[in-house]
């Protein structure tokens, strides 16, 4: 029997050999992911991951070569579904202040589930990751948030004299901030006295 799988955008036929297969895959990148959120990875290894995963090393060393291959593909498909998310959110029909607190400031949780220290670093090691990353960037992230930016401008929720580049970078110095805030800090209140900061400054919405 062959079934259907959809992966990036595009469905596949598969027999159940190769569906048993790629389920096994995703629970052993899934295993990866919840060691990520304890673990250095720079002391995990494949017979730690094979034990919780329930599968032998030989099988992983199979399917993924190494466990640095394993790593950078369990986090590119991470991404990938990140971006997903993103996509969905932001296409949906929401005020700009919406968006903007889901993407800075909600997406908070990520930093929980993964060290976002080892991510930074294995872009500035892993020149493929780095690769698949900006590719991820540049042809997916950057356009939906352009488009958001212009649509706010001609909505009138932003200035529409501001440039395209000064408010992207504006968007990335505050998702920077953002990052270093701890998560035992992060609360509503936070969140919305800090979208306050983001759209009027330390004198508020009264004195624009």
């Amino acid at each position: 029997m062959k079934i259907k799988e959809k992966r990036d955008g595009r469905w596949f036929l598969m027999n159940g050999f190769a569906k048993r297969t790629e389920q096994k895959k995703q629970a052993i990148k899934q295993t990866v992911l919840e060691l990520l959120r304890t673990s250095d990875p720079r002391g995990m290894t494949i017979q730690m991951i094979a034990k919780q995963a329930n599968v032998s090393p030989v099988t992983i060393y199979n399917y993924f070569g190494s466990k640095e291959h394993l790593v950078r593909e369990t986090l590119i498909d991470y991404m990938i579904r990140q971006v997903e998310e993103y996509e969905a959110f932001l296409k949906e029909d929401r005020s700009f202040a919406e968006k903007v607190k889901y993407i800075i400031f909600q997406k908070k949780k990520v930093l929980g589930e993964i060290q976002v220290d080892f991510i930074h670093r294995l872009i500035k090691e892993d020149d493929e990751f780095r690769r698949s990353v900006d590719v991820l960037y540049e042809t997916r992230v950057l356009p939906l948030v352009i488009e958001m930016i212009r649509e706010a401008q001609e909505n009138g929720e932003i200035a529409p004299y501001l440039s395209i580049d000064t408010l992207l970078l504006y968007l990335n110095l505050w998702r920077d901030v953002s990052e270093k805030i701890p998560v035992s800090l992060y609360s509503e209140r936070l969140i919305d006295e800090l979208l306050l900061l983001f759209f009027y400054g330390v004198k508020g919405e009264q004195e624009r």
